[in-house]
Protein backbone atom coordinates (compact mmCIF):
# COMPACT_ATOMS: atom_id res chain seq x y z
CA UNK A 1 0.00 0.00 0.00
CA UNK A 2 1.31 3.38 -0.95
CA UNK A 3 1.73 6.43 1.18
CA UNK A 4 -0.69 8.35 -1.05
CA UNK A 5 -3.41 5.79 -0.30
CA UNK A 6 -2.97 6.24 3.46
CA UNK A 7 -3.05 10.02 3.05
CA UNK A 8 -6.32 9.77 1.15
CA UNK A 9 -7.85 7.54 3.83
CA UNK A 10 -6.65 9.89 6.57
CA UNK A 11 -8.09 12.87 4.67
CA UNK A 12 -11.46 11.14 4.24
CA UNK A 13 -11.56 10.22 7.96
CA UNK A 14 -10.67 13.79 8.94
CA UNK A 15 -13.33 15.17 6.61
CA UNK A 16 -15.93 12.78 8.08
CA UNK A 17 -15.03 13.79 11.64
CA UNK A 18 -15.30 17.47 10.74
CA UNK A 19 -18.71 16.91 9.14
CA UNK A 20 -20.19 14.94 12.01
CA UNK A 21 -18.33 16.51 14.93
CA UNK A 22 -18.92 15.50 18.49
CA UNK A 23 -22.55 15.83 19.44
CA UNK A 24 -23.54 16.23 23.03
CA UNK A 25 -26.85 16.77 24.77
CA UNK A 26 -26.98 17.67 28.44
CA UNK A 27 -29.73 18.23 30.97
CA UNK A 28 -28.79 20.66 33.73
CA UNK A 29 -30.72 20.48 37.01
CA UNK A 30 -31.63 24.01 38.17
CA UNK A 31 -33.69 22.83 41.16
CA UNK A 32 -32.06 23.59 44.50
CA UNK A 33 -31.20 20.56 46.67
CA UNK A 34 -33.55 21.78 49.43
CA UNK A 35 -36.66 23.93 49.64
CA UNK A 36 -38.71 25.16 52.61
CA UNK A 37 -42.00 23.36 53.16
CA UNK A 38 -44.95 25.45 51.97
CA UNK A 39 -48.66 25.33 52.78
CA UNK A 40 -49.73 24.72 49.15
CA UNK A 41 -47.50 21.67 48.79
CA UNK A 42 -46.42 22.76 45.28
CA UNK A 43 -42.72 22.79 44.47
CA UNK A 44 -40.97 24.16 41.38
CA UNK A 45 -38.63 21.85 39.46
CA UNK A 46 -36.41 23.43 36.81
CA UNK A 47 -34.00 22.14 34.19
CA UNK A 48 -32.26 23.38 31.08
CA UNK A 49 -31.52 21.50 27.88
CA UNK A 50 -28.20 22.04 26.14
CA UNK A 51 -27.39 20.33 22.86
CA UNK A 52 -25.24 20.84 19.82
CA UNK A 53 -26.90 17.95 17.99
CA UNK A 54 -28.34 19.57 14.85
CA UNK A 55 -30.55 16.63 13.95
CA UNK A 56 -32.92 17.25 16.90
CA UNK A 57 -36.27 18.70 15.86
CA UNK A 58 -36.72 21.51 18.43
CA UNK A 59 -40.51 21.52 18.05
CA UNK A 60 -40.61 17.87 19.15
CA UNK A 61 -38.78 18.43 22.45
CA UNK A 62 -40.77 17.44 25.56
CA UNK A 63 -39.53 17.49 29.14
CA UNK A 64 -40.66 15.54 32.21
CA UNK A 65 -39.89 15.26 35.90
CA UNK A 66 -40.10 11.59 36.87
CA UNK A 67 -40.96 10.70 40.48
CA UNK A 68 -42.04 7.32 41.79
CA UNK A 69 -42.60 6.14 38.21
CA UNK A 70 -44.92 9.06 37.36
CA UNK A 71 -43.97 11.47 34.57
CA UNK A 72 -44.95 15.09 35.26
CA UNK A 73 -44.81 17.26 32.13
CA UNK A 74 -42.70 20.38 32.20
CA UNK A 75 -43.45 23.62 30.36
CA UNK A 76 -40.95 25.83 28.53
CA UNK A 77 -40.07 29.00 30.46
CA UNK A 78 -41.13 32.06 28.42
CA UNK A 79 -38.41 34.36 27.07
CA UNK A 80 -35.62 31.86 27.77
CA UNK A 81 -34.19 29.27 25.42
CA UNK A 82 -34.45 25.57 26.33
CA UNK A 83 -35.33 26.12 29.97
CA UNK A 84 -38.18 24.09 31.44
CA UNK A 85 -40.16 24.11 34.70
CA UNK A 86 -43.00 22.33 36.46
CA UNK A 87 -44.97 22.93 39.65
CA UNK A 88 -45.51 19.54 41.23
CA UNK A 89 -47.54 18.63 44.32
CA UNK A 90 -45.49 16.64 46.81
CA UNK A 91 -46.58 14.52 49.75
CA UNK A 92 -46.38 16.85 52.77
CA UNK A 93 -45.33 13.96 55.01
CA UNK A 94 -42.17 13.17 53.05
CA UNK A 95 -39.01 15.09 53.80
CA UNK A 96 -36.98 13.65 50.91
CA UNK A 97 -38.11 13.26 47.31
CA UNK A 98 -36.08 11.44 44.64
CA UNK A 99 -36.55 12.39 41.00
CA UNK A 100 -34.91 12.59 37.61
CA UNK A 101 -35.50 14.52 34.39
CA UNK A 102 -36.35 12.96 31.05
CA UNK A 103 -36.35 14.74 27.69
CA UNK A 104 -38.02 13.11 24.70
CA UNK A 105 -37.46 14.30 21.12
CA UNK A 106 -37.40 13.39 17.44
CA UNK A 107 -34.08 13.32 15.58
CA UNK A 108 -33.78 13.62 11.82
CA UNK A 109 -32.58 10.41 10.28
CA UNK A 110 -32.98 9.14 6.75
CA UNK A 111 -35.65 8.30 5.61
CA UNK A 112 -37.70 9.68 8.53
CA UNK A 113 -37.30 11.15 12.01
CA UNK A 114 -36.72 8.68 14.83
CA UNK A 115 -37.74 9.01 18.49
CA UNK A 116 -35.00 9.38 21.10
CA UNK A 117 -34.67 10.46 24.72
CA UNK A 118 -32.19 11.46 27.39
CA UNK A 119 -32.55 11.15 31.14
CA UNK A 120 -30.48 12.30 34.08
CA UNK A 121 -29.11 10.42 37.02
CA UNK A 122 -31.34 10.61 40.12
CA UNK A 123 -31.49 13.77 42.23
CA UNK A 124 -32.89 14.35 45.71
CA UNK A 125 -34.96 17.26 46.95
CA UNK A 126 -35.09 17.78 50.70
CA UNK A 127 -38.15 19.57 52.07
CA UNK A 128 -37.12 21.41 55.21
CA UNK A 129 -39.29 22.96 57.89
CA UNK A 130 -39.32 26.76 57.78
CA UNK A 131 -37.70 28.58 60.69
CA UNK A 132 -40.15 29.14 63.53
CA UNK A 133 -40.03 32.66 65.14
Amino acid sequence: MSRAFFQQVAFICLLFMMQTGCTTSTIVNLTPPSLPRNAEGLYRFEASWESNQRSILDESLEAFVVMDGVQYPMEPVPVTHHRWEALIPLDQKRALQHYHFKFVYQANQFPQARPDSLRTDPFSLEIIEPNQP
